[in-house]
C-alpha cells in the first residue's frame, strides 16, 4: 500500500469514528423525562390510632406514619430494619413480606417494599433509599387464593 493510499484510509477511519461518535451524541440530545416531584408526607396532627382487629383500610393512617417515621428516621432503607419499625408498631410479622435489600446482581436496592396482609387487603409500603421518601398504599391482595401482596420471589423475614 502506498503511502498516499495508506493515509487516505486512515482519514477515512478517523472520519468514520468521528461520525459515530458524533452521532452518539445526538442520541443524548433531546427531550428528557421528567421526574415526578414527590411531595413530603407531614405528621398528623392527632396521631394515628393502631386497630390490630380492624381492616387494612382502618390502619392504613397508622402504617403511612409507621413509614413517615421510619423515613425521617437513620436506620438504613433495607428490608430488616424496615420490617422491625412495622413489627414494633403492632402489625403481625408473619403477614408481612419484604423486598430483597440487593439487586440480583449485589447492587443495593434503590428502594424496599414492605407489606401487611390483613384479610384480604395489603397496606404496601415502598421506601426510595436516595432520598428517603415513601408511598404507603392499601391494595387487594393477589394470586389464586388471595393471600400474596407482593408479587414475586421474597426476602425471608426472621
Amino acid at each position: 500500500m502506498t503511502p498516499r493510499r495508506r493515509s487516505a484510509v486512515l482519514a477515512s477511519i478517523v472520519l468514520g469514528l468521528s461520525a459515530a461518535l458524533l452521532s452518539g451524541c445526538a442520541l443524548l440530545e433531546g427531550p428528557q423525562p421528567e421526574t415526578p416531584e414527590r411531595t413530603e408526607t407531614a405528621a398528623p396532627e392527632t396521631p394515628p390510632e393502631f386497630f390490630p382487629e380492624g381492616s387494612a383500610e382502618d390502619n392504613l393512617p397508622y402504617f403511612t406514619e409507621v413509614l413517615r417515621t421510619f423515613s425521617s428516621g437513620e436506620e438504613p432503607v433495607q428490608g430488616a430494619p424496615i420490617v422491625q419499625a412495622v413489627a414494633d408498631a403492632g402489625f403481625d410479622r408473619t403477614a408481612m413480606q419484604v423486598s430483597f435489600d440487593q439487586s440480583k446482581t449485589s447492587l443495593p436496592a434503590d428502594n424496599i417494599f414492605v407489606s401487611v396482609r390483613i384479610g384480604s387487603d395489603c397496606l404496601i409500603g415502598q421506601v426510595i433509599a436516595a432520598d428517603r421518601s415513601f408511598v404507603a398504599k392499601n391494595e387487594p391482595a393477589v394470586g389464586p387464593t388471595g393471600d400474596i401482596c407482593l408479587i414475586g420471589q421474597t426476602a425471608p423475614i426472621g
